[in-house]
């Protein structure tokens, strides 16, 4: 059997697809050991796989805060200074376990740099949709605010880039596009019809496998007995933007006669008794078990990040998606064209959804819900049909074994005769 590595990075959207992968890997006999924040060790280890934690050079509480804000230049400076740090340490840990694949994430640098550096077979999985220029990635005045706000780490760019480099000139990461940084394979965590319609997503490295779902993965609990039967709106922003409170008042004021039963996903770590006056027909909690809550779902108001529109698809379930950022809006108009949802784009580009907008996109997508749930589930089909956890499972393990089995012989060769 083959020893994998997965270099993976502190975000939950990022890990949740790579959980099944390595769950599979591990029920095939193959010896999986996964690269996180210490943070991440408890979701982790039921997998089966070893957990080897970084260094503090990265954490998720800041890579939460810039994904949340959309900043990109703040997110790159991040991922640009936690780099030569990681390969440095990375890097030993890796020469004494000897795998015989590599898997990094779509933006973990460092694991393109050490593929290189280890001259190992690599896999990279993208959780986030590929683009041909930063113009897919943001609005003309974002674009600009990037610019202005490139000055403020310009000093930081360039010692992380020179640390970069004294980790190996070699092993420079220089090929395009900048997300996601590329294996000799690359998994892409959705379909072909899910995604935009750019360019490089005809780069014959890129491999569409669906979504990777399974919900033996989530740790999250709830007591289903709450629920009465009543038509379910389900709202959350994700795990980025659990501190936008005002974003939930005008849900509760939106929904207060919302005939059924409203989920308000307020996120972890946030004071619930702010939400002690919310109306008999919701339910507030920190998390929810996403997965399972979606396959009861009427209608789902999310922030568009892409495993939870995934995850909508994959229940054929309906949106009204009010992005927070420009990424997400992208994701959520992508969704719209195919006729799975309505996008209230205003948070993204800096305003405020209103109250009575919520409800009336709700009512909207109520009024003609088998349509957009037909689309959601005609999707969602082109989500599972990829294969999603199994063929990426069988993608990295092809790529695992081929080296094993070079490598073996290669040792019988050398070996001394008679031995």
């Amino acid at each position: 059997m083959a020893h994998i590595a997965f270099l993976s990075v502190p975000a939950y959207g990022h890990l949740n697809p790579v959980l099944p992968i390595a769950k599979q890997l591990v029920a095939r006999g193959h010896e999986v050991t996964i690269y996180n924040e210490a943070s991440f060790e408890p979701l982790i280890l039921p997998t089966g796989a070893r957990f080897v934690a970084y260094p503090p050079v990265i954490h998720l509480e800041d890579f939460s805060a810039s994904l949340a804000d959309g900043d990109l230049i703040a997110w790159l400076h991040m991922i640009g200074r936690a780099t030569a740090p990681l390969v440095t340490s990375t890097e030993r840990h890796l020469r004494a376990a000897r795998p015989d694949v590599l898997v990094f994430d779509g933006v973990a640098l460092w694991g393109e740099m050490l593929a290189t550096k280890l001259r190992l077979p690599s896999v990279s999985i993208s959780t986030t949709f590929t683009s041909d220029s930063l113009g897919d990635l943001a609005s003309p005045r974002q674009i600009w605010q990037y610019i202005t706000s490139s000055f403020r780490y310009l000093i930081g760019f360039g010692v992380a880039f020179v640390r970069m480099l004294l980790t190996g000139v070699r092993s420079m990461p220089w090929r395009a596009p900048l997300v996601p940084r590329q294996g000799n394979t690359t998994i892409m965590m959705t379909s072909r019809a899910v995604h935009p319609k750019t360019r490089s997503i005809r780069n014959p490295r890129f491999v569409f496998v669906g979504s990777s779902i399974e919900p033996s993965t989530r740790l999250e609990q709830f007591d289903f007995g709450r629920l009465d039967g009543r038509p379910l709106l389900y709202v959350s922003l994700g795990t980025l933007h659990h501190g936008n409170t005002a974003f939930f008042r005008r849900c509760i004021e939106a929904f207060r006669a919302y005939p059924g039963q409203v989920l308000l996903s307020v996120g972890r770590g946030t004071d619930l008794t702010q939400f002690a006056d919310a109306p008999e027909n919701f339910i507030v909690a920190e998390a929810f078990p996403q997965l399972k809550i979606l396959e009861r779902t009427h209608v789902f108001v999310t922030h568009a990040g892409l495993n939870s529109m995934h995850e909508s698809l994959w229940s054929g379930v309906p949106m009204v998606a009010v992005p927070q950022q420009f990424e997400q809006l992208r994701n959520a108009h992508a969704m719209e064209a195919a006729g799975a949802g309505l996008v209230l784009d205003a948070e993204a580009r800096g305003g405020i959804v209103p109250a009575a907008a919520l409800r009336d996109a709700v009512e909207r997508v109520d009024s003609q819900h088998a349509a957009f749930a037909a689309a959601a589930n005609t999707l969602g089909q082109t989500l599972r049909d990829g294969g999603g956890y199994i063929e990426a499972a069988n993608i990295i393990e092809q790529a695992a074994l081929t080296r094993s089995a070079t490598v073996h012989e290669t040792d019988a060769i050398r070996a001394p005769s008679g031995i």
